[in-house]
């Protein structure tokens, strides 16, 4: 396996290894949004930056939303994130 493939099947399964920290932000984000729309990757983008958070797990999380915005998907799909 070359290390791209080994870095995009990290990227895939971000949520696996993020899910206390997708926890926190899910609240944060429901506290902003007030149920009025879904979740979208780019929610998750923007806060992160909002807030300046910073570290290992935040670029992960980032790559992550942004793999996903590639692959066609704007919404956070609960399912798939196994919180």
């Amino acid at each position: 396996m070359s290390q791209s493939t080994n870095i995009l099947e990290k990227i895939k399964k971000i949520t696996s290894s993020q899910g206390n920290l997708l926890k926190g932000i899910f609240k944060e984000l429901n506290l902003i949004i007030k149920g009025k729309r879904e979740i979208m990757y780019s929610d998750i983008i923007n806060l992160i930056i909002r807030e300046g958070y910073k570290g290992e797990l935040y670029n992960e999380l980032i790559l992550w939303c942004n793999y996903n915005i590639r692959q066609g998907k704007y919404i956070v799909e609960i399912e798939q994130i196994k919180l």
